[in-house]
């Protein structure tokens, strides 16, 4: 019999409205924050997260025992405060698609006991780095915290812990603010006894995916196994054996997954007449020609609607190089699909675009074979538009677009044991870190 996953309310650790306002202390999560970014967030607050979660080496101490004092300080000075009794905390996050449509998703943070995942209980879908977990577990060694909750998904057609959380979720949001990306984020506290089981009772009995957040939760997982040993009696109950996690709903209409499309830079001796020839050996290559910006405009909505047009149907993917004044789209060859590269692939992870993608055009044609060559030449963007803005600006040499994969492409992948490649989805909108902290120790 498969383990029950078992959440549970805690005493979270939130800002003091009484000494910061929320929308100054917030952040995005350290994995998305740019240096630019990041120095923004700094400036705006002494308190400002991102002085924990991307804190730096200061007089002879490290970055993670620079982050630890700094939290014991704020703890302290009651920057930050335990709330006076457990809690779980409502999240809702306004926000609107490329093409205006309005939506909400809905979900809300609590603990969540970890698992291994030869449970099945806990799926993870996509690959994790060791460097990666190595930087977060030494940061969670030195402030014994979750600084951020990781973003996982449930299934549960009677949508009953949204409408009950909407009913008795406190009159007053402890932060109602907007971001820079337009999306309205409203975190309020639930305390009501009857909402918190039913939370809890609902979610007892639901596989979770976990859906962003894989190193964190790979981090969480190391750092438990490291306290069991080193524990004279292990608790099923000790603080390190659970973990700060955000849920929502698969069936609530608020959730969405955006495409993660590659933007190409600093590429040296690039040859796009070369390029285009080496990838007609894969692909169908269909052009969509312009010659001025209205074309341009209407030549971009005619791509995209062929891309989707192709989504469950063909592997396929866009191409856009302003110096040719073509959006291409790139079908995979039926010839293409008896390729040995591919041929080795699971089944799943052999009908989606961006795994053979990372084979067929990043390795074989622009060698980019190593995780250090891709994140040297790669930057990776949600929105169409902005991608296409960013090439036309110079900055990259080209932009590969790409559907957004689905629910069930993914659960198709789970059901192999297989994981996808990093970063290969982006579920939007992306959490704050900030709203609330899970600390191991409270002080009594």
């Amino acid at each position: 019999m498969v383990k029950q996953a078992r959440i549970i309310p805690f005493r979270g650790l939130c800002y003091n409205p009484e000494k910061v306002r929320y929308e100054d202390v917030v952040a995005p999560p350290y994995d998305v924050i740019s240096s630019r970014q990041e120095g923004e967030l700094s400036t705006r607050s002494p308190y400002n997260i991102v002085r924990l979660i991307l804190s730096k080496d200061s007089e002879g101490k490290d970055r993670y025992t620079v982050a630890s004092e700094l939290l014991r300080r704020w703890i302290r000075e009651k920057i930050l405060v335990f709330d006076a009794k457990p809690a779980i905390y409502f999240y809702l996050q306004d926000y609107a698609l490329e093409d205006g449509t309005q939506l909400t998703r809905k979900g809300f943070i609590a603990l969540c006991r970890l698992e291994d995942y030869t449970s099945g209980n806990i799926v993870p879908h996509e690959k994790t780095h060791q460097k990666q977990i190595d930087d977060r577990l030494r940061l969670l060694r030195a402030c014994r915290a979750n600084l951020s909750p990781i973003l996982s998904l449930y299934t549960d057609p009677n949508l009953t812990i949204n409408e009950t959380f909407l009913e008795k979720r406190q009159e007053l949001p402890l932060l109602d603010t907007s971001d820079q990306d337009g999306v309205r984020h409203r975190f309020y506290r639930v305390t009501d006894p009857e909402a918190l089981d039913l939370a809890v009772r609902v979610l007892s009995e639901k596989k979770l995916l976990i859906a962003d957040g894989h190193h964190r939760y790979a981090t969480a997982l190391a750092y438990k196994k490291e306290m069991e040993k080193q524990a004279a009696h292990p608790s099923d109950q000790a603080p390190y054996q659970y973990i700060m996690m955000y849920f929502t709903n698969t069936k609530d209409k608020g959730l969405t997954i955006l495409p993660s499309h590659r933007l190409i830079h600093s590429l040296p001796d690039l040859n796009v007449d070369t390029l285009i020839s080496r990838i007609r050996e894969s692909f169908e290559v269909t052009e969509f020609p312009f010659d001025s910006p209205e074309e341009e405009k209407r030549q971009r909505e005619r791509f995209f609607s062929a891309l989707k047009d192709t989504q469950g149907k063909r592997v396929a993917l866009g191409l856009y190089l302003e110096k040719r004044h073509c959006f291409c789209l790139l079908t995979l060859k039926e010839a293409a699909e008896n390729d040995p590269v591919l041929q080795s692939m699971p089944h799943a992870i052999r009908s989606m675009a961006i795994p053979i993608f990372n084979e067929l055009i990043l390795k074989r044609i622009l060698h980019l074979d190593s995780d250090q060559k891709r994140q040297a030449h790669i930057n990776i963007i949600k929105n169409n538009q902005k991608a296409i803005d960013l090439i036309h600006s110079g900055r990259f040499q080209m932009a590969f677009l790409f559907n957004p994969n689905t629910l069930k492409e993914i659960h198709d992948v789970i059901s192999e044991n297989q994981v996808m490649p990093q970063k290969s989805t982006f579920f939007y909108p992306k959490l704050l870190t900030g709203l609330v902290i899970y600390k191991h120790d409270i002080p009594d």
